[in-house]
């Protein structure tokens, strides 16, 4: 999952830094000093599941943005860092997850880091997004029973077969949040817990009654997943 910070004082930046990356352990979280970089960056077809957004220059400018972005991105959870002002009303425009005043308080951070992950995790309807010179393609998690990794390309697989083949590494496409959902079978393939009808030793049986491997040194690491998602549904 990636966590995208836009802070134009370095001290503040590193604080939320740090306790993202402590928050958020396996995320990957980038800092940026001036929303120009921020836009080129997530132009260029990275996509970020949190963003913590100062607005101590151009506010209006960012929130604006920031709408923009839940258009086309509805998962992603917007924190806002400001001084108070009357421009923090204007924030509620673009739906933020939380509102941290100046000076921090860690506490208030954590907070709000953990309800926006809280809120990703709830959503079952959250999509799968990606921009690339082939286009914009989103589908959402609940669609996609699998996938499975060919050489350079994914090939996203639902009920009835082939949904689209797009140029992703696996690994890559386990780094966006999913949620609790997908978990990696083997080293070609990745399913979505919600789609298995049974599991065997070494395979998985989808509602749809494909078929799909289990490695061996992947699978108590399946089992034990499928078994915690059952619990909790």
């Amino acid at each position: 999952m990636n966590i995208g910070i836009l802070e134009y004082d370095e001290k503040i930046a590193y604080q939320l830094e740090e306790i993202a990356r402590e928050q958020c352990p396996h995320g990957q979280v980038k800092v940026w000093t001036n929303s120009l970089a921020l836009k080129e960056e997530i132009k260029e077809g990275v996509v970020y599941k949190i963003l913590i957004l100062s607005l101590e220059q151009n506010p209006n400018d960012i929130i604006d943005y920031a709408v923009r972005l839940q258009d086309l991105y509805p998962d992603v959870k917007l924190i806002y860092t400001s001084q108070l002002d009357p421009v923090m009303f204007e924030v509620y425009r673009s739906v933020p997850t939380y509102i941290l005043s100046k000076p921090l308080q860690q506490d208030h951070v954590k907070a709000s880091l953990k309800r926006a992950l809280q809120e990703l995790s709830l959503s079952r309807d959250k999509n799968f997004t990606i921009i690339n010179k082939q286009g914009i393609f989103t589908v959402p998690y609940k669609k996609i029973y699998y996938v499975e990794s060919d050489k350079r390309k994914l090939n996203i697989y639902g009920e009835d077969g082939l949904i689209k083949s797009i140029n992703l590494k696996i690994s890559d496409f386990l780094k966006f949040e999913h949620g609790k959902y997908f978990l990696q079978c083997h080293k070609s393939y990745a399913v979505n817990l919600m789609h298995i009808s049974q599991m065997e030793k070494y395979e998985i049986i989808m509602e749809n009654g494909m078929e799909l491997p289990v490695s061996q040194s992947r699978y108590m690491e399946t089992k034990s997943g499928y078994v915690n998602y059952l619990e909790n549904e």
